[in-house]
């Protein structure tokens, strides 16, 4: 990007507008360490574990969505890079992100509890708390997350970065860390009958907001379009995410015997995510303003900038590992090698996967003439967490190979 004079503005390139925005994502480390404080009931209450994976999901498929229809928006003029005043395209879609974070919620609630239950790691009393802890907990970060990423995408674009490559990134480790706080929360709360009153008022609160919302935006286009392209697309992600529920569950020994794997998931499966986001969202672009035409087209362009995110990635994960290392206050060596070796492995063995994903899903949403925006991030970032999940199961058994 290029100012007014013509010369190249900082950050400009793909590469460092990457390590800019994945850098944030060691944030999410202390969103792991949040969640690691519910240790104590993982054997007593598998749930806790089998929903977080979903929840983690639903929150990056619905902030994507957000995320990606805001910076294309912006690049179009439909939204104004400001806070006040802006046009009612913005305010139409925050209200679609609302009534969307509440239906998909509700629905990965009864598919993870189904999942869960067939499997018996969830019995029938608990379909209170799987349909209670996501949505408030979902809401909750919702709420606080959508005014900070419009204020990261304000300042981001009139500073001559380029939202889609800043802002989901910058996004999805915010609410790794709004998401992880308020599940720990809810979770505490879940625990005592006075908390579950309070939860289930909250509920109540959030579902009469939402149709009191739906009846006002009803006959809004992007309203109706965002809800009808964005439920479908979670509510499918949702069942690959409560597998990942169960992948993760199945692995609450190795966790509990190495705790710092669950301090470094969020920023993995977040890291992960953002790579495959980065990707879409500059292809999502570039399809709209017809830089790109064709599969071609977008697989040379698309090829050069994976292998140019990644040149930021893979550092950072290095990063994690001593991060990690360090929240844990573990002396032991063996413990920063394990680290690393997780962290290492689990990103080379995953991003070029995701890239080209990425890039496939924008050609066919494209060609199909539905909203990119609505379909590549949250399937992308479905499929990122659930290859982040999948491949610690060979991560770890080639840890315990090189170690």
């Amino acid at each position: 990007m290029r100012g007014e004079s013509g010369r190249r503005r900082p950050y400009a390139s793909v590469s460092a507008q990457a390590l800019l925005a994945l850098s944030v994502d060691v944030m999410g480390l202390f969103a792991g360490g949040l969640v690691s404080l519910l240790s104590p009931w993982f054997r007593s209450k598998p749930w806790l574990l089998a929903l977080y994976p979903p929840i983690l999901t639903v929150r990056g498929d619905i902030s994507g969505i957000f995320s990606g229809n805001l910076s294309t928006m912006l690049h179009l003029g439909l939204i104004l890079p400001r806070v006040r005043g802006n046009t009612d395209t913005y305010r139409s879609l925050i209200s679609s992100i609302y009534v969307l974070t509440l239906l998909d919620t509700l629905g990965m609630g009864v598919i993870a509890f189904a999942l869960n239950l067939l499997l018996g790691i969830a019995s029938p009393g608990h379909l209170g708390l799987y349909m209670l802890l996501p949505t408030v907990t979902c809401l909750s970060a919702v709420l606080l997350s959508i005014p900070l990423t419009t204020l990261i995408a304000i300042a981001g674009y009139r500073r001559g970065l380029n939202p889609d490559i800043i802002l989901y990134p910058c996004l999805s480790s915010i609410n790794d860390i709004l998401v992880s706080g308020s599940y720990a929360a809810v979770a505490t709360l879940a625990a005592t009958p006075l908390g579950l009153r309070l939860l289930a008022l909250l509920f109540l609160s959030a579902l009469l907001a939402a149709l009191a919302i739906t009846y006002r935006w009803r006959g809004d286009d992007l309203f109706r379009d965002v809800l009808r392209e964005g439920t479908l697309m979670v509510l499918l992600s949702t069942l690959l995410a409560s597998l990942n529920g169960v992948v993760l569950s199945g692995l609450t020994e190795g966790i509990l015997r190495h705790p710092g794997i669950l301090i470094l998931y969020p920023s993995l499966t977040s890291t992960l995510g953002d790579i495959g986001s980065i990707i879409g969202s500059l292809t999502t672009t570039s399809l709209a303003l017809g830089y790109v035409r064709g599969l071609r087209g977008i697989l040379d362009e698309g090829v050069r900038r994976t292998l140019r995110v990644e040149a930021a990635a893979f550092p950072l994960h290095l990063l994690f590992a001593f991060a990690a290392y360090l929240l844990l206050g573990a002396p032991d060596a063996a413990v920063l090698r394990f680290l690393i070796a997780v962290s290492l492995l689990s990103n080379l063995l995953s991003f070029l996967t995701i890239s080209l994903f990425a890039l496939l899903l924008a050609h066919v949403a494209h060609r199909r003439g539905l909203n990119p925006d609505n379909v590549v991030i949250p399937t992308i970032t479905s499929a990122s967490d659930t290859v982040a999940t999948l491949t610690l199961l060979p991560v770890l058994t080639l840890t315990g190979l090189l170690l």
